[in-house]
């Protein structure tokens, strides 16, 4: 690759499109606003007289497009998927059409390759060249920009909670600023409280650090911490409590704001801003091989990307046209996955029995996980009890696995999938808003989820549920809420109140946390598991803010 490129950036990335012109490359710039849904890219690049040496696309959530004709650019290709957290379900079929996908999570690098992928390499967001003002000029204290919702009730009890410890202090909270006049805010904001959809690492951190002021955020761990050091640039809580005594620690501490702010400002300068970003694309191009798909594979992986995307409620397309894509791609287990799922969707229950049916008794595709998967979860919803079953005995035959009891019925049947899927690494889809009426299971606990609607009060399931979440703290706003329904069943297992309480205060529920908890203890100690309980407080409570907290629970 030659020293001075040609690059066609598609996306809104103004700062990485300045970035690469301030290095002495040409850029041509495509937004999505401007091409639509389909960009025929060779076609606008011929048109424009464009030879690009590397094509970069910047997903955002928003306005999108999707690049057709990727396999016969004679460049390297790379795609920067800034939201995988939430838009997996699509990204691992689109980023099969490139020859690199980076990834803004760290943790979704490995999903990523397990869809197949095989070049996929982390790359963090990125953060504005902002001015930072010294602390001590600044209005507010404390506020927060962000949209608050029912569909995000954790946001609206941080906000909550951050209020009613705030005395008199004022806490604005803007829903509606633009991005420019957001950033002004942040200039002129002390402390930026934050918190994020499924724990990812989110631009909220890089857009208040750019500012000057200094983000108190969830303790996401390494790889935050990596970003920007706890306790120097930044700080950190694990639950309520934390954060409570963070607000106390800051809060009218100006000199104390003052430096850490500048610490993490001067850390964003030096290895954060979209500059330093483009040059380690830069870097990951040079040694990129030619992995994307071409010919009619291209076209396969890009009608599955439309599929995903309309199966989740994405696009707004006809379903004949979507069918008639997968129908005349290459035939193979993914396309016919994608097939079903799109006829569920759309209820075409009769076409979808002749395709389960016309699978088993071809034995077609029988290694394939999806496929099996698939089929058994769609002949269960066209209440065919034996071919059900018999995907399930593919499935087991596939892996070696030796034969388990035969599931009894489709409760048992789903729980037996879960937790094969779950020993597959595929446990939930985050941003996929599953809907047990509307789609087929894809990972375990969309198979809970189908057996808790069908069974709302069932402790096993319940219980499965608790088990397979607990390890995800990002999902405890999801957990609580089943934990809930089983206390209900379940008030003297003080472990699973435990459970309860603790989910409560990472979800800023302090009072009803700390009241659980407390209620498990006393559980316990009439048990006789006072020493138990004590040992499970020990190792879950880190910071040793909730047994201080507990003596005012007698």
């Amino acid at each position: 690759m030659k020293d001075k490129l040609n690059v066609c950036v598609v996306g809104s990335f103004k700062s990485g499109v300045s970035a690469l012109q301030q290095m002495g490359h040409s850029v041509f710039s495509v937004i999505p606003s401007a091409v639509g849904l389909f960009c025929d890219l060779p076609e606008i690049l011929a048109k424009n007289n464009f030879q690009p040496d590397l094509l970069l696309q910047v997903e955002f959530l928003g306005k999108r497009t999707l690049i057709q004709g990727l396999d016969k650019l004679d460049c390297p290709t790379v795609f920067w998927a800034m939201d995988p957290h939430l838009n997996l379900h699509w990204h691992t079929a689109y980023g099969r059409l490139f020859d690199q996908v980076l990834s803004t999570q760290q943790s979704m690098v490995s999903p990523f390759k397990n869809y197949g992928l095989t070049d996929v390499r982390w790359l963090p967001m990125y953060a504005f060249n902002m001015a930072s003002p010294p602390v001590a000029d600044r209005k507010h204290d404390i506020a927060f920009v962000g949209r608050l919702s029912d569909q995000r009730p954790a946001r609206k009890w941080m906000v909550d909670f951050i209020r009613s410890r705030l005395g008199d202090r004022p806490f604005p909270v803007e829903q509606s600023l633009n991005y420019s006049e957001m950033l002004e805010f942040y200039q002129d904001t002390k402390i930026i409280p934050n918190e994020s959809i499924l724990g990812e690492v989110n631009f909220r951190l890089f857009e208040g650090t750019a500012c000057g002021s200094l983000v108190l955020t969830q303790d996401l761990g390494d790889e935050q911490a990596s970003l920007f050091e706890p306790g120097r640039e930044i700080d950190t809580y694990a639950d309520v409590l934390e954060l409570e005594e963070k607000l106390k620690l800051y809060l009218g501490n100006d000199r104390l704001i003052q430096s850490m702010s500048h610490a993490a400002h001067k850390r964003v300068q030096s290895e954060h801003l979209a500059y330093h970003r483009i040059e380690k694309i830069l870097q990951y191009a040079r040694d990129a091989a030619h992995n994307r798909a071409t010919g009619v594979e291209a076209e396969k992986w890009f009608a599955i990307t439309i599929s995903s995307m309309m199966e989740s409620g994405m696009l707004d397309l006809p379903l004949s046209d979507v069918l008639s894509r997968l129908s005349t791609r290459q035939q193979d287990s993914s396309v016919v996955v994608a097939t079903l799922r799109m006829q569920a969707v759309a209820g075409m229950n009769k076409v979808m029995d002749e395709n389960v049916m016309t699978l088993l008794g071809g034995r077609l595709y029988e290694d394939s996980l999806d496929v099996n998967l698939t089929c058994s979860t769609a002949a269960l919803r066209l209440e065919n009890w034996d071919a059900a079953k018999a995907f399930w005995y593919r499935h087991l035959k596939a892996v070696k696995k030796s034969m388990t009891l035969p599931p009894k019925n489709p409760k048992e049947l789903l729980i037996f999938w879960a937790k094969e899927l779950k020993r597959h690494n595929r446990l939930f889809r985050g941003g996929f808003p599953f809907n047990p009426k509307k789609h087929l299971p894809h990972n375990a606990v969309d198979c809970l989820m189908s057996l808790n609607a069908a069974y709302p009060e069932d402790i096993e399931v319940l219980r499965l549920i608790d088990v397979m979440l607990r390890s995800r703290m990002e999902l405890d706003q999801a957990r609580g809420s089943f934990l809930s329904t089983l206390v209900l069943h379940e008030k003297q297992d003080w472990r699973i109140v435990f459970e309860l309480g603790m989910t409560d205060l990472r979800s800023y529920r302090l009072e009803q946390g700390l009241e659980h908890i407390a209620s498990a203890r006393d559980l316990a100690r009439k048990q006789g598991q006072e020493k138990a309980f004590g040992m499970t407080l020990k190792v879950r409570d880190t910071s040793g803010q909730i047994s201080k907290r507990l003596v005012e629970y007698v």
